[in-house]
């Protein structure tokens, strides 16, 4: 009994991390109690560093080019994407849909450069 207690602990701790890729590095994210802003759609994080981080169901992308974006598109059954350059596009997910997930599955792709959840960060100025 001791141990299957320990192995679900050990599990829950090992592989129920969230994180994305930046700069080809991983960053961790715990969730905050205070999970989501109902009004926008907003989910809250802390990162590695401390920070508060919120995080929209929208994944920036970036493809080598035109074609090979929208061929992975399809490939996901991507429908509501828009189109923020001639190779980077915005992709507007599902609330029930995993961002972090999705974005790593995205990041692992030949022809996708950069697969990152978008962050809302505050502006501050000068």
């Amino acid at each position: 009994m001791k141990q299957f207690l320990l192995s679900i602990f050990l599990y829950s701790t090992l592989f129920s991390d969230v994180y994305y890729y930046e700069y080809g590095k991983k960053v961790k994210l715990t969730k905050l109690k205070e999970q989501r802003d109902v009004t926008d759609g907003t989910f809250y994080y802390k990162n590695s560093a401390g920070q508060k981080v919120g995080v929209r169901d929208e994944i920036l992308v970036k493809c080598n080019s035109r074609t090979e974006c929208e061929k992975t598109f399809i490939k996901y059954s991507f429908k509501n994407t828009e189109s923020l350059s001639s190779n980077i596009f915005l992709i507007k997910l599902k609330k029930s849909d995993d961002i972090f997930e999705i974005s790593q599955k995205l990041y692992l792709e030949k022809t996708i450069t950069i697969a990152h959840p978008n962050f809302i960060k505050k502006r501050y100025r000068r």
